[in-house]
């Protein structure tokens, strides 16, 4: 159940209390026959009420309506000037609920959409595409790019560009498809250092146009260096002059090199779907719970084994396993060399 806050229900109280006093000035002035001011006090409390509860507003209004013609017929003399004033007063009440509680509304979503510009984790900032000039900012944006609020308005949005090429895209794409969706761009802060922050654009009305953007220098720092060493390890993996096999305690393979298929004549994809055990001569001597025991407590293993290979062919190898990591979980890497190039190198 939605709460009331403090500040909601000290007005409402106001209100009720205000509503109440309107009533009992309306009964001594209709009794006494002052008709012209008692029905403009009505407008205080649709103001507060459309103010601090507009969803609420506009039952209020009617239902003071109704209350002031009540009032108006039970107390007032049979005046036909007096009701058909009344009639007016009471659509002036709610036609002014109706407009207040839009307006009040408008001000209440308009504050909860800075609330959330002004809190959230992205930085975001209007920009006009034809001036090129940033209008507003939020703290975080400001933050990312090295400025404060006061600087970042008025900012030429291209002094933070690190890339002129890369802007003249986005600027075109921007004002062709009217969006832009998690774009990687490089940017420059304040002290000229450059950051990649990931970046969506929509052109909003007035012609402006509304862009977020999340720095993500340091992912991007972390995902080059995976990259990187994923070359190098492949570099080396795919370099090694033997078979290199990646595989689970059950010999279920996950990753092979260029020699392995080279040497024994399976592509890597057939690789994929096969277990160490379906290269052996002897699978049920391969993986003994035995030999298992050994390469988790020692850390590896060396046996002789025949392995055949896609032709039908054997060939006696020594396989020498180490434990390893494969995404994070426990695996094996099994190099395997020929012994017959061995015997005769």
């Amino acid at each position: 159940m939605k709460t009331i806050s403090s500040q909601t229900t000290f007005w409402l109280s106001i209100t009720a209390l205000l509503t109440m006093g309107i009533i009992l000035v309306s009964i001594f002035s209709l009794k006494n026959g002052y008709y012209s001011i008692f029905p403009y006090f009505y407008i205080l409390p649709i103001f507060l009420i459309a103010y601090f509860s507009p969803r609420y507003a506009v039952y209020f209004t009617v239902l003071l309506g109704w209350i002031f013609l009540g009032l108006v017929y039970l107390y007032g003399s049979p005046d036909i000037q007096l009701y058909g004033s009344s009639i007016a007063f009471f659509y002036v009440f709610v036609s002014l609920g109706i407009v207040i509680s839009a307006f009040s509304s408008q001000l209440v979503q308009e504050k909860k959409y800075r609330d959330i510009v002004e809190n959230s984790q992205a930085g975001i900032f209007t920009f006009s595409p034809g001036t090129s000039r940033i209008r507003e900012s939020n703290a975080r944006a400001a933050g990312i790019l090295g400025y404060s609020l006061e600087e970042m308005k008025d900012l030429e949005i291209s002094a933070l560009w690190f890339d002129a090429d890369q802007e003249s895209r986005f600027m075109k794409k921007l004002r062709q498809d009217g969006k832009i969706a998690d774009t990687e761009i490089a940017l420059r802060k304040k002290d000229r250092a450059v950051i990649w922050v990931l970046a969506t654009a929509s052109l909003i009305q007035d012609g402006m146009a509304n862009c977020s953007i999340a720095d993500i220098t340091e992912m991007k720092r972390i995902k080059d260096e995976l990259i990187e060493s994923e070359l190098r390890y492949r570099t080396l993996f795919d370099g090694a002059s033997d078979a290199i096999f990646l595989h689970d305690l059950d010999g279920k393979i996950f990753e092979t090199n260029v020699i392995a298929s080279r040497y024994l004549g399976y592509t890597k994809k057939e690789f994929m779907q096969m277990r160490l055990h379906d290269l052996d001569t002897h699978p049920e001597t391969l993986l003994t719970p035995e030999k298992v025991q050994v390469l988790l407590s020692r850390g590896h293993l060396l046996f002789d084994t025949v392995q055949k290979k896609k032709d039908g062919t054997t060939v006696t190898v020594e396989v020498s396993s180490r434990m390893t990591e494969y995404f994070g979980m426990s695996a094996v890497m099994s190099t395997v060399r020929d012994e017959s190039e061995r015997k005769y190198s």
